[in-house]
């Protein structure tokens, strides 16, 4: 039971140490948990979906005033996946998307964050796809900041939305089959302090070589 205090204790002296800052704070990205969805039309059938792996990173973010905030993600072009094995294999053989996996990563680098309506606001940035670089606004929201209870560290969670098109990365493949533009959606979780199960999974890695 002492214990258990204990440890009560010291996730509620975190959380208010947080809170008390009212300042920048660097976030870890919990790799597992945070991801990119994308979607688009094929043929008007239906739309076909697929997911991007977030790579671990950092950014910071200040709960009380988001424009001091950066956040920048980048997603590994070869954790591309459609939800499908040989479709995934197909699309990476095929020569007209060479110019999409020819870059090791997908990048996303934010500029300004706009504070709208309480949790809501805008994220400006920049896209870089295919080594073509393009702005992007995003719609926003902090979904909430606050100490996790399984990780027991102070930790936020972030959604953001928007619509782009291929052609203008310079993706613009089977135009006729695959719609053009692109729904994209932002899932990040992070937490202060090192992202454990990417620094297990390089421990593991490492030990495999």
């Amino acid at each position: 039971m002492i214990r258990l205090f204990q440890r009560a204790a010291t996730c509620a002296a975190l959380f208010l140490a947080t809170a008390a800052q009212a300042a920048p704070v660097t976030y870890t990205i919990v790799s597992k948990l945070s991801k990119v969805s994308f979607s688009l039309e094929h043929q008007g059938f239906i739309p076909v979906s697929g997911t991007l792996k977030i790579a671990p990173g950092s950014f910071v973010f200040d709960h009380e005033d988001w424009s001091k905030s950066s956040v920048m993600v980048s997603m590994p072009t070869r954790m591309l996946d459609m939800g499908d094995g040989l479709w995934n294999n197909q699309i990476r053989e095929d020569e007209s998307w060479m110019a999409l996996f020819k870059q090791p990563e997908i990048r996303f680098r934010g500029t300004r964050i706009e504070r709208k309506d309480g949790m809501n606001g805008l994220l400006h940035g920049e896209l870089t796809v295919a080594g073509v670089t393009r702005p992007v606004v995003l719609q926003m929201k902090v979904n909430k900041v606050g100490m996790n209870r399984v990780s027991e560290r102070p930790s936020v969670g972030i959604s953001a939305s928007s619509m782009i098109k291929r052609s203008e990365f310079g993706l613009d493949a089977y135009m006729d089959l695959v719609g053009d533009e692109i729904a994209v959606q932002i899932q990040l979780e992070a937490a202060q302090g090192p992202d454990m199960d990417a620094a297990k999974q390089a421990r593991m890695n490492s030990g495999a070589h």
